[in-house]
């Protein structure tokens, strides 16, 4: 997927997701419970969704890129390693070149239960999500509708049915209801209500990684090191937001307590700074659902308050000492490009699930 910080074929994802309709006209039925990067047998998908009629779960590669073959033998990868299903292939263009491969090697590769589209964008969409990406991060949820604009954003280029017209799959279809014994189910539904209350933070509209044992929710705050944290009943019965600074990131911590009594008039009374940690911390409420809503109260605040900063929408003064200062202002504004060969897998969402998770990990050690 993207490289050298573009978020281009993220928002793609996103899009797509907030409409599931253009997928729909495009593959001729309807695909619900989409998510975006969930991680099945270890690999994570770009966008997963099930054909709501048939059963069968959908898996959508996206490339905003011309078809290339890397990402063709990704394709011949997931063909065969997901049975009962349906693969999509999204990419800017496919050349014949490209097309005749796969055409050859699915008539090699006979599968009888999965079938396999690919999906070309409109000419204009790559200068469309350049024109998004370019957008600070906070201002992209509310312009997508730019790419709805482009009519029609996807057009059919390859359909290989093999799936029979009369087969229906055993994959449930409705979402798992929530049962508030569970941890990872607490977490789901909290995560639910913070995409619908504040969807222009487009981390919220990714899958995250749930368990058992864990009852904190863990967001990429969109810099290394720095990441949101939230639950609605820790194990001090406590139900919090806060944003946590790694200590390779102090300069950062002690630069927002500089501006403490700002932020706690903005955000909330009750902020508090400690251990690298600024968050409000409060009783939950006896109803799971109230809970939810106050937390995405003060979440949507938190970002408002923090994430222009964090995100570079803002500058903010880093509270140093004299003797670091020197350092402090090479470390801030000398970056030394790195030009690296491309390497589309892992994705780069992939590698920021994976940075979340290590940061969650971290944080219990």
């Amino acid at each position: 997927m993207s490289k050298n910080g573009s978020m281009k074929e993220s928002i793609l994802s996103i899009f797509l997701k907030k409409h599931p309709q253009l997928l729909q006209e495009s593959l001729g039925f309807p695909i619900d419970n989409i998510t975006l990067e969930p991680r099945i047998a270890y690999n994570n998908i770009d966008i997963r969704g099930v054909d709501s009629l048939r059963r069968i779960p959908v898996f959508i590669e996206v490339q905003i890129t011309k078809a290339n073959r890397k990402y063709l033998n990704r394709i011949k990868e997931m063909i065969e390693k997901y049975n009962e299903s349906v693969i999509v292939w999204i990419a800017r263009s496919f050349d014949e070149e490209i097309m005749n491969e796969l055409k050859e090697w699915l008539a090699l590769h006979p599968k009888k239960f999965v079938d396999v589209y690919a999906l070309s964008l409109h000419k204009d969409t790559t200068s469309v999500l350049k024109r998004l990406n370019e957008m600070h991060n906070l201002d992209v949820y509310e312009n997508l509708h730019l790419l709805a604009e482009l009519n029609p954003l996807l057009t059919v280029e390859l359909e290989n049915k093999q799936i029979h017209s009369q087969h229906c799959g055993q994959m449930n279809t409705n979402p798992p209801t929530i049962d508030y014994n569970r941890p990872e189910d607490v977490k789901r539904a909290l995560l639910r209500k913070l995409r619908t209350r504040i969807p222009y933070f487009l981390n919220f509209h990714y899958d995250k990684k749930t368990n058992q044992n864990d009852r904190i929710l863990t967001i990429g705050a969109g810099k290394s090191g720095i990441i949101y944290r939230c639950s609605a009943k820790d194990v001090r019965n406590l139900a919090f937001v806060e944003i946590y600074f790694d200590i390779a990131e102090n300069d950062w911590y002690e630069a927002f307590k500089g501006i403490e009594k700002e932020l706690v008039a903005t955000i909330d009374k009750d902020l508090c700074f400690e251990k690298r940690r600024i968050g409000v911390y409060f009783k939950p409420e006896e109803d799971y659902e109230q809970t939810f809503v106050k937390i995405a109260e003060v979440f949507r605040k938190m970002i408002d308050g923090f994430s222009p900063y964090v995100l570079g929408r803002k500058e903010i003064g880093m509270a140093v000492s004299v003797e670091d200062q020197e350092e402090y202002i090479m470390k801030k504004f000398v970056q030394v490009p790195i030009e690296l060969p491309e390497q589309p897998f892992p994705t780069e969402e992939s590698y920021r699930v994976q940075m979340e998770e290590l940061s969650e990990l971290l944080l219990t050690k």
